[in-house]
């Protein structure tokens, strides 16, 4: 937020402008949105760099041509209960669709644009997928939700060790794997474990982690992350349709009380689609 405040002309302040009303999730892809424009200027280019060029989750744009096709798929193949998911993903995408025109006429004036592209749209549109897709939530003192180079390319394995966000508190003779002292505070530890257990990894084993969004649904996974895992492609009962009505009528930099290990990709606390889970089967998955 800071940095997007200091791009503002001297003669506005915080206070007078949209971005402090934004959500995290919103303010984290106008950042994202900002850097890439900026290029190889960036002083995170090396990260942006290796961010894909078409986002994995299914809002964005340039997945609507095949997304029944892949939605059939999963039907035929996964066995996943899919009935109603075009219309929800419509529904989903078309809202997004209206998030990012409604950010990018707010900061047409303010962020950095790519040589010779004139809108900066369709970086906002990539970097909001970025954020569904990769962003991880922690606790507020450092930001509720981060982009966390390299972090980010880990894989999901449901039976694996979730992110760990220490506190600068941790013991081992409290029990914990680690001595921990302040300045660790907000550092993520990814371990390499089984089912709670440690697992060495051999030359070319690859390390994963759970994802740990136990009230996202198939629907929620692929909207976000692009793709299901197989111990969430089973049936599923539809509550609510769409994104929460907290997106539906404008944005809010509202208080959060949930655990950060039970927030999704927007740090909400709960998912874009309310689904009961019917079925699951542990596996390993891979993005």
């Amino acid at each position: 937020l800071d940095a997007l405040l200091a791009l503002l002309p001297s003669a506005k302040n915080g206070r007078s402008t949209h971005l402090e009303e934004l959500d995290d999730a919103f303010i984290l892809a106008l950042y994202l949105a900002h850097e890439r424009g900026l290029g190889i200027n960036s002083r995170i280019w090396p990260y942006i760099a290796t961010l894909p060029l078409r986002p994995t989750c299914a809002l964005h744009w340039g997945w609507r041509q095949s997304v029944v096709d892949v939605v059939t798929a999963m039907s035929v193949e996964m066995g996943t209960d899919v009935q109603g998911w075009p219309n929800e993903i419509s529904k989903a995408a078309e809202m997004s669709e209206r998030i990012v025109l409604i950010l990018s006429r707010a900061s047409s004036e303010t962020l950095a644009k790519r040589p010779g592209v004139e809108d900066i749209t369709e970086n906002i549109r990539w970097a909001l997928c970025q954020v569904a897709s990769r962003a991880v939530a922690g606790r507020e003192d450092y930001g509720r939700l981060r982009l966390v180079p390299v972090m980010d390319m880990i894989n999901h394995d449901v039976a694996a060790d979730k992110f760990t966000e220490l506190t600068g508190k941790e013991k081992l003779e409290d029990g914990f794997f680690l001595d921990a002292d302040e300045i660790h505070a907000g550092t993520f530890v990814v371990r390499s474990q089984r089912h709670g257990e440690r697992k060495p990894l051999r030359f070319g084993q690859e390390l994963m982690a759970n994802y740990n969004v136990p009230a996202y649904s198939p629907l929620d996974w692929f909207l976000n992350m692009g793709y299901i895992p197989p111990e969430r492609a089973g049936k599923w009962t539809m509550l609510e349709a769409g994104l929460p009505l907290s997106y539906r009528g404008g944005f809010s930099r509202k208080s959060n009380t949930g655990s950060p290990k039970d927030a999704g990709a927007f740090g909400s606390g709960k998912p874009e689609i309310q689904v009961i889970r019917q079925h699951t089967q542990p596996q390993t998955c891979s993005r």
